[in-house]
C-alpha cells in the first residue's frame, strides 16, 4: 500500500485528505469499518467484491466505487485475480451536491467509467510535488467530477442513438444489483421508454429488460461457481429480493436450478 502525505488544507469547497494506491494481495479486505469523509476507489485492474447496507457489489476494472462518511462498508479482493485500485479522499461543502450530480444516490455506490482511468493513474503524480500537492489533487477531484457529470446527466435529444444504447448498457452493468428498471433508466438518459426499447432493440438484438435479466443471471452463475456463494447470496448479489423468482429465472436461463448448480460444480 502506497499512500502520499498530504496536509489538511482545510479548503471550503472541495478539500483532498486522502490518496494512495495498492495492488493487493489475493483475499486481502478491508472492515467492516467506516470513515469520516468521502472515499472513491477506482479499480485500475483485477475484481473484488464491495459490500455496503447489505448489498455486494462485484466489481473489476474501470469500474468506482464510493464510500461516504460513517458509512459502514468491507472490500475484498479477488482470490485468484485480486484488484489494483487508487483512492481519493475528501470532505468540502460542494461535495454531497457534486456528487448528487454525478449519478450517485443513496442506492447507486458503484459505477464503471473507463473515462476516468487517465484522471486517476495521474492522481499518483501528486506524490511528486512539494509545495502543491492537495491543490493538484483539488484540480483532479474537480476532473473527475466534470467527467461524471457529462457521463450522467441526461442526453440531449438529438444525441445518437448508439450513445443512449452504451448509456443504459454501462448503467446497467454498474447498478444490475440495485432497484433498477427500463423506466427509471429511460428518466435518467431524458428519452421516453418506447424509444429506449425500439434502439436498444435495434442495436444490440435484445429488449433492455432482456439485458438487465441476463446480465444479472450471469452475475449469479459466476458469483455461485467462482466466489461460493450460497443461492441467497447470489441471489440478493445479482439484484434479486424474491430468491424464489431468482430460482425460477436461473433455471429459465441455465436449465437447472441455482442449487443444483452451484451442488454441480
Amino acid at each position: 500500500m502506497h499512500n502520499i502525505p498530504l496536509l489538511n488544507k482545510g479548503f471550503n469547497d472541495i478539500n483532498p485528505l486522502i490518496c494512495g494506491w495498492e495492488s493487493c494481495n489475493k483475499g486481502h479486505f478491508f472492515g467492516p469499518a467506516s470513515r469520516e469523509y468521502y472515499l472513491i476507489h477506482y479499480i485500475v485492474s483485477g475484481s473484488g467484491i464491495f459490500e455496503r447496507a447489505g448489498k455486494h457489489y462485484y466489481l473489476s476494472k474501470d469500474c468506482l466505487f464510493l464510500i461516504r462518511p460513517y458509512e459502514l462498508t468491507f472490500y475484498k479482493a479477488d482470490n485468484e485475480n485480486p484488484w489494483e485500485y487508487i483512492w481519493i479522499g475528501f470532505n468540502g461543502s460542494l461535495a454531497p451536491d457534486l456528487l448528487k450530480n454525478s449519478g450517485f444516490s443513496d442506492d447507486i455506490c458503484t459505477m464503471y467509467i473507463p473515462s476516468l482511468r487517465n484522471t486517476f493513474l495521474s492522481m499518483k503524480d501528486a506524490e511528486n510535488m512539494q509545495h502543491s500537492s492537495e491543490l493538484y489533487l483539488c484540480g483532479k477531484i474537480f476532473e473527475m467530477f466534470s467527467y461524471l457529470t457529462e457521463e450522467f446527466s441526461p442526453t440531449p435529444r438529438g444525441s445518437a442513438p448508439n450513445v443512449y444504447c452504451k448509456r443504459a448498457k454501462d448503467y446497467i452493468m454498474a447498478n444490475y444489483a440495485s432497484h433498477i428498471s427500463v423506466e427509471s433508466i429511460a428518466n435518467m438518459l431524458g428519452i421516453d421508454r418506447r424509444y429506449l426499447c425500439r434502439i436498444f432493440r435495434k442495436h444490440t438484438r435484445n429488449t433492455p429488460q432482456d439485458f438487465i435479466v441476463n446480465y444479472r443471471l450471469e452475475k449469479a452463475a459466476l458469483l455461485l461457481s467462482k466466489h461460493g456463494y450460497s443461492v441467497a447470496e447470489a441471489g440478493r448479489s445479482a439484484g434479486y429480493d424474491d430468491i424464489y423468482n431468482f430460482s425460477k429465472m436461473f433455471k429459465k436461463k441455465y436449465g437447472i436450478p441455482p442449487s443444483l448448480y452451484r451442488s454441480n460444480l
